[in-house]
């Protein structure tokens, strides 16, 4: 699944894990174990960011550096999707891309 997203998208890596930081499946990542247990944190820090500013869910976060565009989307249950590009410009296009991601 995450190699067809990666093909069809050509995104550099992509990342599953669920809301524990367990890895579900990975690719094209050299430490995915270690990426999801730190994504995993990433995504409770920004949950609880959010509740302090009174909303209630965390969908996304976006990390931008220089070279690389990182995003994390919830998915339905207790899993996401990580997905990493060094092409900054397609930021528009994976937004919609992670908004309508369904796993099979």
């Amino acid at each position: 699944m995450l190699e067809k997203l990666l093909t069809d998208y050509n995104i550099d890596s992509a990342l599953l894990f669920n809301s524990n930081g367990v890895l579900i499946d990975s690719s094209n990542l050299d430490k995915p174990q270690t990426l999801s247990a730190m994504s995993n944190i990433i995504m409770d820090m920004c949950q609880g960011l959010v509740e302090e500013l009174n909303e209630k869910t965390l969908t996304q976060v976006i990390i931008k550096t220089q070279s690389l565009l990182i995003i994390a989307n919830k998915l339905d249950g207790n899993q996401y999707l990580m997905v990493v590009t060094s092409d900054i410009t397609k930021l528009g296009l994976l937004l919609k891309i992670l908004e309508n991601f369904k796993i099979n």
